[in-house]
């Protein structure tokens, strides 16, 4: 019997395809894992509902440190007297229009849980993809666990937690 050279071929490329898929699923659901190892079974994390063909969304999210009044180094833990906590997202393009919501939620602070802090509503200008959002408290942040939800065009896209410890 004679083997056509196409036919290996072909079942040697799709093979290497269903390789590459498995290893990227593979490694995406171990940094998944790992990012989620310490999170208590107890919080219900909002996943994002962004449409895989959405026109702009949160390319990186960072939370920030106070540097007198601007945005300092990035941080995911704040002390109780860091008054000003600041989340900073970069969208994937600038287009003018763009409706950005930062929600920030008390998750798990003593007192409070899953309650909204305060909502933020900004929408952006011509070649703007940088939005900085930022709140502060008068008095010193309770220890806890806080989360600031964005949403882009009406669309939950990005969760990020940070505490106060």
């Amino acid at each position: 019997m004679k083997r056509h050279p196409a036919y290996l071929g072909a079942g040697l490329l799709l093979f290497a395809v269903l390789a590459c898929n498995l290893s990227k699923n593979s490694n995406n659901s171990n940094n998944s894992n790992n990012r989620n190892s310490n999170a208590n079974a107890n919080k219900a994390t909002p996943q994002p509902t962004r449409a895989a063909d959405a026109d702009v969304y949160v390319d990186k999210i960072y939370m920030a440190k106070d540097n007198n009044g601007q945005a300092g180094d990035e941080t995911t833990s704040y002390a109780p007297g860091d008054r000003t906590v600041h989340c900073i997202i970069e969208l994937n393009k600038a287009k003018k229009g763009t409706e950005v919501r930062f929600v920030w939620k008390a998750v798990d602070v003593a007192g409070s849980r899953n309650e909204d802090i305060k909502t933020i509503d900004y929408t952006t200008k011509s070649f703007e993809n940088k939005v900085h959002g930022h709140l502060t408290l008068p008095g010193d942040w309770p220890t806890g666990t806080y989360r600031v939800e964005v949403s882009i065009n009406g669309v939950l896209d990005k969760t990020l937690d940070y505490t106060v410890e």
